[in-house]
């Protein structure tokens, strides 16, 4: 079964770090069909950590992108991604769904933490990592 190949499934969502965590797996989207909005809400729930991001963790398009993926990548977590220039849909309804203007964009848990610079800030402070691991961050 083809399954496994990128091309069939309808989203360019990306499981990273593989190689840290061993257990990512691809986002399997039940209804490619539903409304940008619902999709967006499915995929932000897919995973501890999801990442709108503009390219992929491999090759990121923008270098706000590029540091919020380095800094995740040094907290040594499993998270997914999904590349906001591969659907102008979910480009637009993730800027609504989080009420956040640019990308990339960070949830843990299904909140809504910030783009670069919440995200560069909270890292430096020790914040993020707290977040991530389930502790509050105060």
């Amino acid at each position: 079964m083809n399954d496994e190949s990128p091309r069939a499934h309808p989203f360019r969502i990306a499981s990273h770090p593989a190689a840290v965590t061993g257990n990512s797996q691809p986002v399997r989207e039940p209804d490619p069909h539903a409304s940008p909005l619902e999709r967006v809400e499915r995929m932000v729930g897919s995973a501890d950590l999801f990442l709108f991001i503009k390219g992929t963790p491999e090759e990121p398009l923008c270098g706000f992108s590029a540091n919020v993926l380095r800094i995740i990548d040094s907290l040594g977590v499993p998270y997914k991604t999904f590349d906001v220039l591969s659907d102008e849909s979910i480009r637009v309804a993730g800027k609504e769904y989080s009420a956040w203007p640019t990308f990339p964009q960070v949830y843990v848990r299904g909140e809504f933490i910030g783009g670069n610079d919440i995200v560069s800030e909270l890292a430096a402070e020790g914040g993020l990592r707290q977040l991530v691991e389930g502790h509050e961050h105060g």
